[in-house]
């Protein structure tokens, strides 16, 4: 697997960024057609999230997602350059600053993979980067000096507790994706899409202990290049009790992801599993969503 992996980094070292995404794009039409199970489930988000046409959004969804994984191996070439196309869209009067270290979230959103190393590139500034360790420790390797550079730090997930303090405090940002879904003992449930549903609570925990704001940032897949979108930062409201906090804060950021999923449906990962365990009114939690 590994010397696979080597293999197509080497192939698509001959092709431009806009190749990889035609590439991504028609392998995610092709997956479409040939992964049934993962059709519905995308099919049944669409639903959920309120689309007229869930068949299409689904469809559309597999494109951009296979379009994101192909876009990702082209990370270690971008330039200063290319993120001159960039365009930056700031939400409700939103702003970057870059004087102190935040958390900076984004989702499975356009081209997630590469909103990274584009927001240090468009604002001169360094980033951390939460991600899970890989099984295969040679891919896992290999796939993190892909993306690391001068200004991005990797951080396994199991490095998080020693790093993100030391990274904040010397005024070092923290990116993470939290739209994804959680195992229960990790998290907190949270309205998603009229859903009450696992929200991981790690960053909403820290943010509330280290009374750090969170910066939501989307890169958006234009016909030709992306749009940054940048929303307003969410700070902990502390007049509420800390578990009330952590919960307001994760309520806030699933408001925002609701936003920007109903702004570009077909950019969000639908294929992913999101509502996983749901919970009732009478507080019981289900896994039947998507039997």
């Amino acid at each position: 697997m590994y010397l696979l992996v080597r293999a197509l980094f080497a192939v698509s070292s001959l092709f431009s960024l806009n190749a990889l995404r035609r590439a991504g794009m028609a392998l995610g039409t092709f997956y479409y057609h040939l992964s049934p199970s993962r059709r519905r489930v995308a099919e049944k988000n669409a639903e959920i999230i309120g689309v007229k046409d869930p068949k299409a959004v689904a469809k559309s969804s597999f494109r951009h997602s296979f379009a994101t994984f192909a876009e990702s191996m082209y990370s270690h070439r971008i330039t200063a350059e290319q993120a001159k196309d960039i365009e930056v869209e700031y939400i409700s009067g939103a702003s970057i600053n870059t004087s102190k270290g935040y958390f900076l979230i984004t989702a499975h959103m356009g081209c997630w993979e590469l909103a990274a190393i584009y927001f240090t590139i468009l604002f001169n500034t360094k980033c951390g980067v939460i991600g899970r360790k890989m099984k295969n420790s040679r891919i896992n390797d290999f796939l993190v000096r892909q993306r690391e550079n001068e200004n991005l730090i990797h951080i396994g997930h199991r490095q998080v507790a020693e790093m993100v303090p030391e990274l904040l405090e010397n005024g070092i940002n923290v990116g993470s994706l939290l739209d994804h879904s959680a195992v229960q003992k990790d998290s907190i449930f949270v309205p998603f899409f009229g859903q009450k549903t696992t929200f991981i609570k790690g960053i909403p925990m820290l943010a509330v202990r280290r009374n750090v704001d969170i910066q939501p940032v989307f890169l958006i897949r234009t016909e030709k290049s992306y749009k940054m979108i940048i929303y307003p930062r969410i700070s902990p409201d502390m007049s509420l009790k800390p578990k009330e906090r952590i919960y307001d804060t994760a309520r806030r950021v699933n408001e925002v992801y609701e936003d920007i999923i109903r702004k570009y449906p077909d950019q969000w990962y639908l294929l992913h599993k999101r509502f996983k365990k749901i919970m009732n009114d009478e507080g019981k939690v289900t896994d039947t969503f998507y039997r």
